[in-house]
């Protein structure tokens, strides 16, 4: 068996300093680890590598520290056609080529485009729909998995009741393999008073070192437990 993680810079061992048997997600690795998080990683990088696992290995579990990250855009930086280097052998080859862009610059054209392309109605409908087609995706392959927040959304940013966004969310209310923002490990740890190793720069924000990545893991088994997730 094999237990595939995903997510950014806050799940991600090295970045975090922290051993990566300490991470939050450790106590609910089975069998194999194979590590697919990467700092700045974007939430399509993470669905479209783990759709590929799921459709290329049986009996595994999946676990995916995500969040609605505006603002980054998915790269592949392959050469093109018949230049690429990889054009087949397995899907490990294709990590060193993919990259995130970060679109923060001001000019009028890019401001419009931003919005457009990131508006936030946009994004989190986007982000529930990959929820609601990764569970489909699970349950085809028989695989078990769990996906967190690891930060919260501002809640002026969010339209619960948007056309968009209102027929998934009750979608994903129904997965009790999906811990919503609530239960984020910003959240969690705020309200626990630890506070990340950056917080000089990213305040409530930040990457957390051991003792935050503990206190998360405890926060998620309970709700495993409570839930019967694995």
């Amino acid at each position: 068996m094999k237990t595939f993680v995903y997510g950014d810079s806050f799940s991600n061992a090295e970045y975090c300093k922290c051993p990566q048997d300490k991470m939050w997600y450790a106590p609910f690795v089975a069998g194999e680890l194979v590590d697919r998080t990467r700092a700045s990683s974007s939430t399509e990088e993470m669905f479209l590598l783990a759709t590929n696992d799921a459709v290329t290995n049986s009996n595994s579990r999946f676990i995916l520290g995500t969040g609605m990250m505006y603002s980054r855009l998915m790269l592949y930086t392959d050469d093109l056609y018949h230049k690429e280097q990889v054009r087949k052998g397995q899907l490990q080859d294709c990590l060193k080529f993919f990259s995130t862009q970060f679109l923060r610059k001001k000019s009028f054209v890019f401001e419009s485009l931003h919005i457009s392309m990131f508006h936030h109605t946009l994004v989190w409908s986007k982000y529930l729909s990959n929820i609601v087609l990764f569970h489909s995706l699970m349950t085809m392959h028989q695989h078990t998995w769990l996906a967190v927040h690891m930060h919260t959304d501002r809640k002026d940013y969010q339209s619960p009741a948007h056309p968009l966004v209102l027929p998934l969310l009750k979608q994903t209310a129904a997965m009790p393999n999906y811990v919503d923002q609530r239960h984020s490990c910003h959240s969690v740890c705020k309200d626990a008073g630890i506070k990340p190793m950056d917080y000089a720069e990213y305040s409530w924000h930040g990457h957390h070192t051991q003792p935050g990545q503990q206190h998360f893991a405890s926060h998620v088994n309970k709700l495993i437990t409570d839930r019967n997730i694995f």
